[in-house]
């Protein structure tokens, strides 16, 4: 489930340990206080920085529990945004696509049929908070992001906040105290795994401070693309490394290394449907013909820096599948009785369905589909400037590099801000279904001559 925070009566698959919890530090509530502020002032291109720092350097458990509802800093923050939004009159029209549309729907069903799977109120309040997190963070870049500058502006964010979060994960390295584990919502004492460091910072999770990170390289490379100067990219792209090696996780290592390969596609693009055939009907044949396992059980193979768990990624897919008629009306509420250690769902897709059945999987997936789908006519259409089709495949590397993470794990917390953003940039700037081209392609040129 993605998810900005957990409940007790909701399986927490991946979930913070601090879900339910009041966790608040001074420093936090005065950082929160002051983006707040930052928030209703800066100018409406600038609106998205108080969402970037508190994302890097707030720890994701920092919250208040009200009659059991949490209130993380990012969903307290997002409600002022909103409030400034509509009080300001900034919210301005759209077209709809068919991605917006699909986002809403999602929403719908995760609501409605994980409050049938639990039938508590606990699980209402929840499911209800999930939805609306969901379409705050999700509308709010769709609104933000209106051309490719936009989106440039919005990297240049992370990537300045991200040479701090490196010294941040270098110190914590060299100590094995992790300075945020102070305010609370994260842990003090770092993590080892296999004699390894495993750095997070004030992200919720190792592996998850390594994805967030990955996955912003194409759009630093998006602004070299662009003819802005290649040393801002290349130095924020070392410093995307350096978070991701001192994370010490197979996840995020594979998550750049699906980026290096999605954008050097760039240059077979047009061979890149045949490719694709051909990577399919391969998975078919090892199968249905070479492998005595199943063809998902080359995920028990994958071990980048040791200790990986790829059996358990195998095993859980595995069960999974076995256990169809379990899950797919409206999810199941535990996952442990399908084998040993199997209630740790470390899959986005598994965990669609466990949350909401068969209906909440098949939506995420539709949305995914559709922002690739838009990304694809990008390429296509020979009237998108060339400029546009480097966003394009810039979204499209963006996008591998998160399908490829839901393979291995479960989004959560910080991560998830990530996604919706992704997914907005895909809906704003390239062609997804929905609405006709011709107009699409009016609105990139009034915006680019603007």
């Amino acid at each position: 489930m993605l998810a900005l925070f957990q409940d007790p009566d909701i399986p927490a698959q991946a979930g913070s340990d601090f879900g339910n919890t009041t966790e608040v530090h001074p420093v936090g509530v005065a950082a929160l206080a002051l983006l707040t502020a930052l928030a209703l002032l800066v100018p409406r291109r600038w609106s998205t920085l108080p969402v970037i720092l508190l994302l890097c350097f707030i720890p994701a458990g920092q919250r208040i529990v009200i009659a059991t509802v949490d209130f993380t800093f990012i969903r307290l923050l997002m409600m002022v945004i909103w409030g400034r939004l509509v009080l300001r009159s900034e919210i301005k029209a759209f077209a709809w696509n068919h991605l917006d549309r699909a986002m809403v729907v999602w929403a719908v069903t995760l609501f409605t049929f994980g409050t049938l799977q639990a039938m508590t109120l606990t699980a209402l309040v929840n499911r209800v908070g999930v939805a609306i997190d969901a379409m705050m963070v999700y509308f709010f870049f769709r609104l933000v992001i209106r051309d490719a500058d936009d989106l440039i502006h919005i990297a240049m964010q992370f990537m300045v906040s991200g040479f701090a979060v490196a010294v941040f994960f270098f110190i914590e390295n060299r100590t094995q105290h992790n300075m945020f584990g102070v305010l609370g919502g994260v842990p003090l004492i770092t993590d080892v795994r296999d004699g390894r460091l495993r750095c997070q910072g004030a992200f919720a999770h190792a592996i998850l401070a390594g994805c967030f990170w990955a996955c912003l390289v194409p759009f630093y490379f998006a602004r070299g693309w662009l003819g802005r100067g290649w040393l801002f990219p290349l130095f924020g792209t070392m410093a995307t490394l350096a978070i991701v090696l001192l994370c010490a996780s197979s996840t995020p290592i594979m998550a750049v290394l699906f980026g290096v390969l999605g954008g050097a596609s760039f240059f077979v693009r047009g061979a890149l449907r045949w490719l694709r055939w051909l990577i399919f009907g391969w998975l078919c044949i090892l199968h249905l013909v070479l492998m005595k396992q199943p063809v998902w059980h080359l995920l028990a193979r994958v071990d980048v820096v040791g200790g990986s768990t790829g059996w358990h990624r195998f095993h859980l897919v595995d069960k999974f599948i076995a256990n169809f008629q379990e899950w797919w009306l409206v999810g199941t509420p535990a996952t442990g009785h399908w084998g040993p250690g199997l209630h740790d769902v470390t899959n986005q897709f598994v965990s669609e369905g466990v949350s909401g059945g068969l209906a909440q999987l098949v939506m995420f997936c539709l949305c995914v589909w559709f922002a690739f789908s838009g990304i694809s006519r990008s390429m296509r259409t020979a009237a998108v400037s060339p400029a546009n089709r480097l966003i394009a495949w810039a979204l499209g590397t963006a996008m591998f590099m998160h399908c490829m993470n839901f393979i291995a794990v479960t989004y959560f917390e910080q991560i998830v801000v990530l996604w919706y953003m992704t997914l907005a940039a895909c809906a704003s700037l390239t062609l997804v279904p929905g609405v006709p081209i011709e107009q699409q392609l009016r609105r990139q040129s009034a915006l680019a001559t603007a």
